[in-house]
């Protein structure tokens, strides 16, 4: 289907011709469409300006009349072609035509530009941006970006204030350092606030207890649906889903962690896993408690204790060829067993196994130094926030030691 967009028009007369340019929609994709009638007679060529983005596909139409008006260009000449026009011809300093102002190659520069920061903060960078460019689509540019494009992308309803925070974050950073290099006026960013309501971390965090009905909701469906015939193929049975939550929930480790996570760096022997590439690029040991061990030994044996390879592994992989779970699917498995099968609140999200983790050590009588080491917290005062959560743990332990009477 092709909807016919008149947005505006850019006439020409002479005695004998007329000609106009206007914007022309076809799927999701814009084309400028030149016309001319001369003798009598209606001529029109169409160029795709390869974008779906209305505001992009205006500023080109807009430059391009200029360039037709100006005769820089003639678009009914049989060997004039937009597309090579736009790799070779090099316009004003200004101009939004330039190829390395558009949002996707800038990236790349930008991720050149941090030579000394970590692998996982690069990762950041590239992903959080990458999602702001499919957002506003492939073909923006860095000109045309406006604060409202930077507040719709980053504070959805549906995300945390964590998550909105750290977008925010990592657009204001990109879009800095396009105005350091003077390709922008104005950072988009400054005018846009971060939430101010904390997150409600109490509402995100569970204990053992929480664990273990998740896991027998999990037993109870793949059990259900085996009766009846529902599941019948190795991958539809997430064999992975116990050893990788209970690893979660008693180590700490980040979902990318753990995806990644290799029999090489677990040591069952001496109950350590070694964590390298870290969010933060620090590498720390986590020790693995009994219930850990006891769950990960019956893992390594049912996956024929081998020696190397990815501790959880997708059911897509073969002896030949590995393949990694994606940290997506991860969440998603989580939340059908913890909030419809198990009928949890919605607040539960995968990331609270982490924050579970050093509540539960906390409980338990860690120092709060020694949390921070094993969730590899760069700063204490991110493992102090667990700290000020068991407030009523230690008002029930001051009642069992009779410090604290009813009235």
């Amino acid at each position: 289907m092709v909807v016919q967009m008149v947005v505006h028009l850019c006439t020409t007369k002479t005695k004998n011709c007329t000609t106009m340019a206007s914007l022309k929609k076809r799927g999701k994709s814009y084309s400028i469409v030149f016309k001319k009638r001369e003798n009598g007679r209606q001529i029109t060529k169409t160029y795709s300006l390869g974008t779906s983005y209305k505001k992009i596909a205006n500023k080109k139409r807009v430059e391009y009349e200029k360039l037709f008006e100006s005769g820089e260009i003639d678009p009914f000449d049989p060997h004039w072609n937009l597309k090579e026009f736009e790799k070779t011809q090099k316009l004003s300093e200004n101009a939004t035509l330039v190829d390395s102002y558009y949002l996707s190659d800038l990236l790349k520069e930008f991720l050149d530009s941090k030579p000394h920061v970590t692998q996982a903060t690069l990762d950041g960078y590239e992903s959080v941006v990458g999602l702001f460019i499919n957002f506003v689509g492939q073909s923006m540019t860095a000109n045309l970006v406006r604060p409202s494009d930077i507040r719709s992308f980053c504070f959805k309803k549906e995300y945390a204030n964590a998550t909105k925070r750290n977008y925010l974050r990592h657009l204001k950073a990109f879009f800095g350092w396009l105005k350091k290099q003077k390709i922008i006026e104005k950072n988009p960013c400054s005018e846009v606030r971060p939430p101010k309501n904390k997150d409600n971390l109490v509402n995100k965090i569970f204990d053992e207890n929480t664990l273990e009905e998740i896991i027998s909701a999990f037993r109870k469906y793949q059990l259900t649906h085996k009766k009846n015939g529902h599941i019948t193929q190795p991958h539809q049975q997430q064999h992975w889903f116990k050893p990788l939550i209970t690893t979660a929930f008693y180590s700490g480790l980040r979902r990318k962690e753990l995806v990644q996570l290799r029999w090489e760096q677990v040591n069952l022997d001496e109950r350590e896993i070694h964590v390298t590439d870290t969010k933060n690029g620090r590498e720390r040991t986590v020790i693995v408690f009994d219930k850990l061990h006891q769950r990960l030994k019956a893992w390594h044996k049912l996956s024929g204790k081998p020696k190397k390879g990815l501790v959880f592994p997708s059911p897509k992989s073969t002896k030949k060829h590995e393949i990694a779970l994606t940290g997506n699917n991860v969440s998603r498995v989580f939340r059908f067993y913890a909030r419809k099968e198990a009928k949890l609140k919605d607040t539960i999200h995968f990331h609270g196994l982490r924050h579970s983790c050093a509540t539960f050590m906390i409980r338990q009588g860690f120092d709060v130094t020694m949390v921070k080491e094993m969730l590899g917290h760069r700063s204490i005062q991110v493992t102090m926030r667990y700290v000020n959560l068991t407030v009523s743990d230690r008002k029930n332990r001051a009642k069992k030691l009779g410090l604290i009477t009813e009235n």
